[in-house]
């Protein structure tokens, strides 16, 4: 082949294998008007790299244009910052759409051109020259084609069609595994940076494989220098990667992202028969794209989602020749290496067209799998979509083929002659391409409405309230969110409050699904019915969130046919939007309404009285409930930085006067308390025990013409129930109890915790539990109810002296006995209730234990349960102009 012929080759067929997508290069991107529009989640990732570099100077890995007021960060999440990286030349020249096309035309090139060379070393390095080259090609088309790619960017996973430095990274880590030059280590850590670049989750890929690759081939390394040689490959990784890694590693250790269970794990999972199953793409073979799509969303499709990982039939055919007809030294760790990834495909357990559980002579039985195993590791646990290691499923399947191609094409030179060889392997790349063929691309339309870019044109920073109106991560969605429309961002620049994220804490969706006018709409758009007291309290709440967010424009986007819930509840919502939001229609294009919004003046002083659902507005990150403290409703900052946003105000110099109290206890350090306002620091005062009333001038130069954020910053955070002693005694009894105990009586329940579990029957009566004093194993539980006075005293005869006894009653009911019988437990017993809660030691003098009675009555010994953090409490702030 000439040299430099394999690049085209790929660009020629990734044109012709992706079409239409060349016809529409500048309008649409691939991707499904079905589907999540993560397509435009890259896209607009390409439009704030650019933004918030060179126009903000910013970090990039945090932005307020997407949930604001809050924002987001945004470095556990799918960005492709290498695709960023290259496409920001691009943008001065081009459509946004056009240099994401671009991108991911370089990409699948790229892949086909990395496995060829990855391919062609191997094939060579065992000593197989003959036809190297073509099946070293066979093996790109396969890496390049592969059906995954194309599911992977139909769905807009635009991250997952960007391996092309998968390939790279392994030929070199190879040679640095198997030869002596310290380059080699060098150049792997280079492509491992720029793969994790493309998907951070690539890099725990790269590093099963690397690890089982030493594992396997450990008999054939390079041993003299080895060490040094994957220490320098380590190093280089750290060295170009370390401006990502230290805040991913920052974000692990300390963000709040951990989710609960498996997530989707088991759904994304690919299905045994899926393996063999050609995927909905395919034109011939397929089941339909849009028919595969709605199966999924309805729950009737053949497997449990999209399939994803077609392995292709004659791509099988030629690994199994490579098996059968190659040495097992040259092909052994191609084969493990791809069945170790097929079983990481295959998720938790075992599915089997769509089961995963089955009868094994009558019992249920699972059959797990070895990606349950990720599950329980740090880090690894992070990828909870199987079916994405396909990545490097394929490309081992990739050096197979090649290896069985190369077999196949030598057999037949030798029968017949050259150039038939040369033709068999034509017709084995011919039928490896119409396998995985998925012809037409699906295409989303990437232009953006006029009126949109018309917002663009007023000069300012304000936000923009659209409908459809969501918030989204990669495990839920709350209202109807569309990326395509946080897309249609780059038309006009301005802040929103919806948004898409991959991974963030619960308090960027708590914030706005608190707040009665987004419960409202969030109802209307996802079939509920609005009460009409939340629809009052979103109509009263409306004007006060357009002032303190400067929305000015209500953004009405058209439903995309098909594409729910938003396409069935378009018109209820509009209607709600228009009921509770003072609006008037201002424009109308393209089927997109821009209403204009009335917002209130600018405030010449505000008070923000903490502790009272009016004032959540305005609570950001760092807060924690209402509640009562020292006869004040407040707030408590559970934070070292806690803030506050505030609305637009009229310009002038003001006042900020803040009412807080630190919390304190014995021993407790000063509390410090540093005030900032948009960034500038007013000042720093040492805080008091009890309530403090602190005032800071704001002059003219901070501008308040726009939304604010104030931040206060605290010296230091202490947890109740680390700082406060325990208090483990049994009224004057002389016992201590050997656990915590926690009783809560009421009129329909009796709870009673020990050490944390249950310990109550909750039963209507006199619910007891009998506890051994030493270890605090709980021995017995028992629930009497009105005529029970017998068994009552039969019971508490029998408890052993010294054993603790607590008990509650459940409604107000227990034996006419009960206040004598339980003296014996030293208490007085119930008199009038209606609840009633006991700490109790048999053999006790009445009345030396521990009881309540009233309403609704507590009683605990052990640490204080309030494990928050807490800093200060805060009663109001108040601006006031001077």
């Amino acid at each position: 082949m000439i040299k430099g012929s394999i690049p085209l080759l790929f660009l020629v067929m990734t044109l012709l294998l992706t079409y239409p997508l060349l016809l529409h290069l500048t309008t649409h991107v691939p991707g499904s008007n079905l589907w999540a529009f993560d397509e435009y989640t890259f896209i607009w990732n390409i439009w704030w790299f650019k933004r918030s570099l060179l126009e903000l100077h910013t970090s990039p890995l945090f932005t307020d244009y997407i949930f604001f007021p809050v924002g987001t960060k945004l470095i556990l999440y799918t960005y492709n910052l290498f695709n960023c990286v290259l496409a920001l030349p691009l943008t001065f020249f081009f459509p946004l759409p056009l240099v994401s096309n671009l991108t991911l035309i370089f990409a699948w090139v790229v892949s086909g051109w990395g496995a060829y060379l990855l391919t062609l070393y191997i094939l060579r390095r065992s000593g197989f020259k003959d036809y190297a080259r073509t099946a070293a090609t066979l093996a790109g088309i396969l890496y390049a084609f592969a059906s995954n790619r194309y599911v992977y960017a139909a769905l807009g996973h635009y991250d997952m069609v960007s391996t092309q430095w998968l390939p790279f990274f392994v030929l070199f880590f190879i040679r640095t595994a198997e030869e002596p030059e310290l380059k080699n280590p060098v150049l792997a850590g280079l492509f491992g940076t720029m793969a994790m670049l493309c998907e951070m989750i690539f890099g725990t890929f790269l590093f099963i494989f690397s690890a089982f690759y030493l594992l396997l081939r450990r008999k054939e390394l390079y041993r003299q220098g080895l060490p040094l040689r994957i220490a320098i490959m380590g190093l280089t990784i750290i060295a170009t990667y370390w401006p990502v890694l230290i805040p991913i590693l920052r974000e692990f250790l300390l963000g709040e992202y951990e989710l609960k269970g498996w997530g989707d794990a088991l759904k994304l999972s690919t299905d045994l028969l899926g393996f063999f199953t050609p995927t909905a793409l395919h034109p011939g073979l397929g089941s339909g794209w849009e028919r595969e799509l709605r199966a999924v969303m309805e729950g009737t499709s053949r497997f449990s989602d999209v399939n994803t990982v077609f392995l292709g039939y004659f791509s099988l055919v030629l690994a199994l020749i490579a098996l059968v007809k190659n040495p097992p030294k040259v092909v052994k760790a191609w084969a493990l290496q791809a069945l170790l990834f097929l079983s990481f495909c295959l998720g938790p357990v075992l599915q089997i067209n769509k089961r995963y559980v089955f009868d094994m002579d009558g019992i249920p039985v699972t059959i797990p799998m070895p990606f349950a195993l990720l599950h329980y590791i740090p880090v690894f646990r992070a990828n909870r979509v199987p079916n994405r290691f396909s990545v490097i499923l394929t490309l081992c399947l990739a050096v197979l083929v090649a290896f069985g191609g190369q077999k196949v094409m030598s057999i037949f030179e030798r029968r017949f002659s050259p150039a038939f060889s040369k033709a068999i392997g034509g017709l084995i790349a011919a039928l490896i391409v119409i396998e995985h063929l998925a012809i037409p691309m699906p295409l989303t339309d990437a232009r953006i409405p006029a009126p949109l870019w018309f917002i663009g044109q007023e000069k300012g920073e304000f936000a923009i309230l659209q409908l459809p109106l969501g918030w989204r991560n990669s495990f839920g969605m709350a209202g109807a969110e569309s990326t395509q429309a946080q897309y249609y961002q780059v038309a006009h620049g301005k802040k929103l409050l919806s948004g898409n994220i991959s991974r963030n804490p619960p308090f960027q969706f708590d914030y706005f699904l608190r707040l009665p006018f987004f419960q409202a709409i969030i109802s209307a758009e996802t079939y509920q019915e609005v009460p009409p007291e939340l629809e009052a309290k979103a109509k009263a709440q409306a004007p006060e969130l357009a002032r303190l967010y400067d929305i000015r424009y209500l953004v009405v986007l058209p439903p995309t046919p098909g594409r729910a819930p938003y396409s069935d509840t378009y018109t209820k919502t509009v209607q709600l939007v228009e009921r509770i939001l003072p609006a008037e229609l201002y424009l109308e294009g393209q089927g997109t309404k821009v209403y204009k919004v009335k917002a209130l003046p600018p405030a010449s002083s505000l008070e923000i009285d903490f502790g009272r659902e009016e004032s959540l507005p305005y609570l950001g990150e760092g807060w924690d409930r209402n509640e009562e403290v020292a006869g004040c409703t407040a707030v408590w900052a559970v934070s070292k930085q806690a803030e506050v946003f505030l609305p637009p105000m009229e310009n002038g110099p003001y006042t900020l006067t803040l009412k807080l109290a630190p919390f304190t206890y014995p021993g407790s350090p000063e509390q410090k308390v540093r005030v900032i306002l948009n960034g500038i620091s007013l000042g720093e005062a040492k805080l008091s025990p009890g309530w403090n009333e602190l005032s800071f001038a704001i002059p003219e130069s901070i501008s308040l013409s726009y939304p604010g954020k104030l931040e206060l910053r605290f010296s230091h955070l202490a947890s109740p129930r680390k700082v406060f002693p325990p208090e483990f005694a049994i009224g004057s009894t002389g016992v201590n109890a050997p656990t915590e105990l926690e009783i809560h009586s009421g009129q329909g329940f009796a709870f009673i915790t020990v050490a944390g579990k249950n310990a109550s029957l909750n039963k209507a009566g006199l619910n007891l539990a009998v506890i051994e004093p030493r270890k605090g194993k709980v021995m017995m539980m028992k629930a009497f109810g009105p005529g029970e006075e017998e068994n009552l005293s039969s019971f508490v005869a029998e408890i052993a002296p010294g054993h603790i006894v607590v008990g509650a009653a459940y409604g107000g009911l227990w034996p006419e006995n009960a206040p004598q019988v339980l003296q014996a437990l030293g208490v007085n017993g119930p008199s009038k209730g209606p609840s009633y809660a006991f700490i109790g030691v048999k053999g006790s003098s009445p009345g030396s234990g521990l009881e309540k009675e009233g309403e609704d009555v507590y009683l605990r010994l052990g640490y204080n349960p309030d494990s928050r953090t807490l800093a200060a409490a805060v009663d109001f702030i108040r601006l006031e102009r001077r």
